[in-house]
Parts: C-alpha cells; structure tokens; sequence
C-alpha cells in the first residue's frame, strides 16, 4: 500500500519561493490531479515526489516528502532506487536516441532483467496500455524520432510503465 504525504513543503529556487506550506496525503490507487494556473508551481511540486529537482542547481526543500511513512528527502535514500519506485513523465516528450523497442525496455534492462521473453511481452504489454502498440508493431525498430509528438509522448508513459513504478507522475502527459 503505497500513501504519498507532504508536510509544510515550502521550496525555494535560489531566493525565490516557489511553493509555500504545502501540505497534502494521497492515499493508495488514487488518481490525483493538480489543476492550476500556468507557472503555480503544478510540475515543481511533482517533481519533489521523485526528487528531479535534486538536479537542479541552488534549490532547497523545506518540510517533508513521505512516501509510505519514509521521508525521501532522508540522508539514507538511494534516490536511484526511489526513482525504480516513482515514475515521471514529462510534459514534453522525452524519447532516447534508441529505437522504439530498446526505449520502452531500457529501463527493464537497467534494472538487471535481461530475459529476452519477458522484456518483449512487457514491451508489447505496456504499448498496448499507452494505445501505442498498433501503430508501431511494425516499426520497432525504427528510431522513437521518427514518431509524431504525440507518438513520442506515449512511447515515453509506455517506457515509464514497462518497470511497474509503485508511483506513476505524469506531468500534462495529453498536452500533444
């Protein structure tokens, strides 16, 4: 049972406060959607969940991020493996220079599978859940360049499915 809380979350970009007491719990299977103007704060908040604002420069978290009771901003945290956990995709798409199979089963490679069977039953299985799959049984592999915007964008929901994240973050995933 996974629940994602925050508590008092204040984030700042340098001097700048970006988001302020936020506090929130999201309880196991749920589906949530923040809705907001552009530039609230929307995709910086989502970005804690899975600590990508980490990458970047002059940031500071206040406040806590739990997931199932654990504080992930906590010193003891392999962010790698929160990351296996917590899935992200990102408003734009972001499809590897690969082709369109070895995208969807990098990250099943990454994490250690290297049977052949499975990674091209979970490809099928995950393309198939990101209503992909017709479109490019025939092509994969072919590079994920070659696909339209919004081919790219459900390559990548496909990519981050394909290793059963426990969290699915999905920042404006239907915008293309």
């Amino acid at each position: 049972m996974i629940k994602i809380e925050t508590k008092n979350v204040d984030f700042f970009y340098g001097k700048f406060q970006a988001l302020k007491d936020i506090s929130i719990q999201i309880e196991d299977k749920s589906v949530v959607a923040f809705i907001g103007p552009s530039g609230c704060g929307k995709s910086t908040f989502l970005r804690l969940m899975n600590r990508m604002n980490d990458l970047i420069p002059d940031t500071r978290l206040e406040g806590e991020v739990l997931i199932d009771d654990i504080n992930i901003y906590g010193k003891d945290v392999v962010v790698d493996e929160l990351r296996k956990n917590v899935g992200m995709v990102f408003q734009k798409p972001n499809p590897f220079p690969k082709s369109i199979f070895d995208n969807v089963a990098y990250g099943l490679r990454v994490n250690g599978v290297s049977d052949k069977e499975f990674i091209s039953h979970r490809v099928e299985e995950t393309l198939k859940g990101a209503a992909l799959w017709n479109e490019v049984k025939d092509k994969l592999k072919k590079s994920a360049f070659e696909l339209s915007g919004g081919q790219q964008q459900r390559l990548c929901i496909a990519r981050a499915m394909a290793v059963s994240p426990s969290v699915l973050l999905m920042d404006e995933p239907a915008q293309h």
